[in-house]
């Protein structure tokens, strides 16, 4: 008893860490629930005395974990039915490190990543593990994981935003996005939006959803002046952040239905993300 009481109150140390490793691994937050329990089950079938390094144990085995489930959730995405966005939670639930480092649009950036490269450039430059230690959780060598990491920062270079972002445009874009879309200020809501704007939509074949992203201002704001003239847009909408976002919540019913995501590049919206599916609103608590 008293060796499992020790072997808890270890795994309970690394669990924010693991729980944050496992969530920016694959995008759900239940998925990544599922991964630390069964990362727990294998803690406590080892001996103690057989482990040296915690942590390093229980990182390469959510690494492993990780990357045997993105290879089911990878056949199972191709027959998701339009786009895929991951689960937007709120920064606290995910555990260290901040949402400066790991942002909703790095998130669904990091979908373009193989699942290696993914683990690699988040082992490193997310939670600072050496490339020595990550080529042991990979099973690969120290430069192969250098390489890994190398490929996915320029990846995500090349997604990032194109400009400085003000200071509070995400709050300041939010309010004054539903303020304009309230009002069906067709006008006003394509000067909040880049001419390039891309909105990406999630409704997991459940709600109706855009099926492709839809591209350009002038389509981005037709469509939400479109939702006024036929009262979608509900009378209560919260304010939120999530993943280092801000955004918008529709509330129907006492239900979140959507949750709108704002990613300024500059002083306007370069990308919205929009999540319709309700199995990943469902945890949102608003």
């Amino acid at each position: 008893m008293t060796d499992l009481m020790d072997s808890a109150a270890i795994f309970e140390e690394h669990r924010a860490f693991l729980h944050s490793l496992a969530y920016r691994m694959l995008g759900i937050l239940a998925d990544a629930e599922d991964i630390v329990q069964e990362a727990w089950l294998r803690w406590v079938a080892v001996p103690a005395a057989e482990i040296d390094a915690p942590r390093s144990f229980l990182a390469k085995t959510v690494t492993r974990l990780c990357l045997d489930h993105l290879k089911s959730a990878r056949v199972r995405r191709e027959t998701y039915v339009g786009e895929w966005l991951p689960e937007p939670v709120a920064d606290e639930e995910t555990g260290a490190p901040g949402s400066d480092e790991v942002s909703y649009a790095m998130l669904h950036a990091m979908e373009r990543l193989t699942p290696t490269e993914r683990a690699a450039f988040l082992l490193h430059d997310v939670f600072g593990e050496s490339f020595e230690e990550i080529g042991n959780f990979l099973s690969r060598t120290a430069e192969s994981c250098r390489q890994l990491a190398s490929r996915a920062r320029k990846h995500l270079k090349a997604e990032a935003p194109r400009h400085e972002v003000e200071a509070g445009a995400g709050r300041r874009l939010a309010t004054a996005f539903l303020k304009a879309a309230r009002g069906g200020d067709l006008a006003g809501l394509k000067r909040l939006l880049l001419d390039d704007a891309i909105l990406i939509s999630d409704g997991g074949g459940v709600v109706r959803a855009a099926l492709w992203p839809i591209y350009g201002s002038d389509r981005i704001a037709r469509m939400y002046e479109s939702l006024t003239r036929r009262n979608r847009i509900p009378d209560e909408v919260r304010e939120v952040r999530f993943n280092g976002l801000d955004g918008l919540a529709y509330v129907r019913e006492g239900q979140v239905s959507d949750v709108m995501l704002f990613e300024p590049w500059g002083a306007k919206i370069g990308r919205m993300y929009v999540m319709r599916n309700p199995g990943k609103l469902e945890r949102l608590g608003i």
